[in-house]
């Protein structure tokens, strides 16, 4: 991320103790993915937020053009301001790291801390899909899917979570942590892996969770398909050595890409696992994912029992919220990309 500065020192100095939160700091952080980012950890953070944040006009706040009004974080009603500033009281514990220095002139809260704030304003289904996002390693700032360190872990979200009782939101926090995985490479592999192994009551197969884009060596018989000394599968069932293999068109229409794919598959099997494709296609038809659900149940021994028409319904409104185009409230120009 290439720094940018302020071209008026004085609003510089009068917004250095903000801290953004919620919304305001849930954007910060998905538009600052890629390149290279330095933090400071606020030492003193409940300290920090028992200030009055400024009154002063907020434009010049950061090179990232944040939606305004801003959020704000606050430790009690009486240092509410209002105009260009949404604030949110903080009651509950800070704990060391919640807070960080942007070293551009304002604080923002961790992603640890704005997932469980976005817990108080998502729908459980939407901050899922939040979860997998912060985890993961995509990009949607521009207008590709570009590959980018994760954010967080499972293993963080809950460790700074537990830290913090008491707060609006932390109870479907904690719920949702039990259906994220990490390292979705793309907003597609996320709703496939929500779709294929949310439990029934939200409209998900009940699938036991894969690992994501796991290392696999080539071993044995298998070099003779490939030159290749690894592949990664995008969800992966070890118990079962079942793959399901996301195949965008974006990425495997050239006929080349295809010849990769088959050796792909080849040394896969020669290895002893069952390949699954999945197309976008496939994707976009809730029959055709009903079909895939049943194949990937049948290679891990599970038969699925879901009631109708209750299913039906959980099903199609969870897939309006994963393929609304929404994305947890933030601007249009920010819209979710399917790749």
């Amino acid at each position: 991320m290439q720094r940018e500065g302020f071209s008026d020192e004085k609003v510089y100095h009068a917004i250095t103790m903000m801290v953004l939160s919620h919304i305001s700091a849930l954007e910060y952080w998905l538009s600052v993915r890629i390149g290279s980012r330095s933090f400071v950890k606020v030492p003193q953070a409940p300290a920090l937020i028992s200030k009055p944040p400024s009154a002063e006009p907020t434009e010049g706040l950061g090179p990232w053009r944040l939606a305004r009004p801003l959020h704000v974080l606050v430790a009690r009603d009486s240092l509410r301001r209002r105009g260009a500033l949404v604030c949110h009281v903080w009651k509950g514990a800070l704990p060391k790291g919640s807070v960080l220095d942007t070293q551009n002139g304002f604080c923002v809260c961790s992603p640890e801390v704005c997932f469980l704030q976005m817990a108080s304003i998502l729908s459980l289904v939407e901050l899922i899909q939040l979860g997998f996002e912060l985890c993961g390693t995509y990009d949607l700032s521009s207008d590709d899917v570009r590959e980018c360190p994760s954010l967080t872990s499972v293993s963080k979200l809950t460790a700074c979570i537990e830290k913090i009782p008491n707060v609006n939101g932390r109870k479907k926090a904690l719920r949702a942590l039990r259906y994220i995985a990490e390292n979705s490479a793309s907003p597609m592999e996320t709703s496939l892996v929500m779709l294929q192994c949310l439990p029934y009551r939200f409209g998900g197969y009940g699938m036991e969770m894969p690992l994501l884009n796991f290392r696999i060596d080539v071993t044995g018989q298998a070099r003779r398909f490939t030159s290749r000394s690894y592949f990664k599968a995008d969800l992966y069932w070890p118990a079962f050595k079942l793959i399901a293999e996301y195949d965008s068109d974006k990425y495997h229409k050239e006929a080349r890409r295809k010849a990769s794919d088959s050796e792909r598959r080849n040394a896969l099997e020669a290895m002893g696992y069952t390949v699954v494709s999945i197309t976008l296609d496939l994707v976009d038809n809730r029959a055709s994912m009903a079909r895939v659900a049943n194949v990937l149940a049948k290679h891990t021994g599970r038969r699925l029992t879901y009631v109708e028409p209750e299913f039906t319904v959980a099903c199609i409104k969870l897939r309006s919220v994963l393929f609304s185009g929404e994305r947890y409230g933030l601007n249009a120009e920010r819209a979710h990309q399917r790749q």
